[in-house]
């Protein structure tokens, strides 16, 4: 990625060169002592350090950086990087927006591993302090590498099938990353008092609220027992967790039904619930009408 303006918001439309397929790669050096200026962008990156160290500031708090780490960047993070003074570092950056892997992000959201990889620890980089890449192990870094190598290659030589190459290629690196990280990581807490976990998880299960995060994987990923983490959340919100998630859902969908025209049903899904008459018991619970009456009756219950 070249270097951009201070603040400077990033567009995935600046790099997306096909717009049926929202995906870069690139494969960029970062000359020792260079930086890459603060910046956000609406998409999603993977980073990977190829070699070198560096230091990446992630919203307010700066980490060190060495060959083989890799991490995840939501869309709107704000971050930058600067190389160490005595060595260029080479990184591999991975641009692509949400709906390049809409329907594969649905089927992988259904691995806990996965959502805590995609979703919960990138969404946390900007709530809490704790570790912000995931340590490659040798055996690792070699699979991960590899893969990225080919991608890059399929992204320059664009012979015939290379966008299904790609994809296929990304999603293997995901789902690799997701059980590095369940291996790596998976045994340790995020280190953050109760009450900031508490706000933690309320404040991504309103932008995660389609995601099937469970109560059990909360109660795992920031070490606070289910019965406890119950009550907190509780008291703090009023709701219990599913009430609180039922209700960031059909917000969502209440939205959708006005400024869309998808189907009930695709909604339902988008909104992150598998079965309709579920949904069209939740939607009816919390607006007192079915979701077709909401959507016919301009958003009045």
């Amino acid at each position: 990625m070249k270097q951009q303006n201070m603040n400077e918001v990033l567009r995935g439309k600046q790099f997306f060169t096909k717009r049926m397929f929202p995906f870069h790669i690139e494969r960029y050096r970062i000359l020792k002592d260079n930086y890459i200026p603060p910046h956000t962008h609406d998409f999603f990156e993977l980073v990977y350090v190829v070699r070198g160290n560096a230091h990446h500031q992630i919203e307010d708090k700066t980490y060190e950086l060495s060959a083989g780490n890799v991490f995840i960047l939501e869309p709107s993070m704000y971050h930058r990087f600067r190389a160490s003074l005595s060595h260029d570092t080479v990184v591999y950056n991975v641009l692509f927006n949400k709906e390049f892997l809409h329907r594969e992000l649905n089927t992988l959201s259904t691995m806990p591993s996965f959502v805590n990889f995609f979703y919960l620890i990138p969404f946390l980089q900007k709530h809490s302090s704790f570790i912000q890449f995931l340590p490659l192990q040798l055996v690792q870094k070699i699979q991960i590498e590899k893969h990225l190598d080919a991608i890059y290659r399929e992204y320059q030589e664009k012979e015939d099938g290379y966008q299904f190459v790609i994809k296929t290629r990304l999603i293997e690196v995901l789902i690799l990353l997701s059980r590095y990280y369940k291996t790596n990581q998976g045994k340790q807490n995020i280190f953050i008092s109760d009450d900031e976990a508490i706000q933690s998880i309320a404040h991504f299960l309103k932008e995660h609220c389609n995601q099937p995060i469970s109560l059990s994987q909360l109660s795992k990923t920031f070490g606070i027992s289910v019965s406890s983490l119950t009550a907190k959340f509780k008291a703090h919100t009023g709701k219990t967790l599913i009430e609180f998630k039922h209700t960031a859902q059909i917000q969502q969908a209440c939205y959708k039904l006005q400024e869309s025209k998808k189907k009930i049903s695709t909604i339902a899904l988008d909104s992150g619930f598998n079965d309709l008459s579920h949904f069209n018991r939740v939607f009816k619970k919390h607006t007192g009408t079915t979701p077709s009456h909401y959507r016919s009756n301009g958003g009045e219950s």
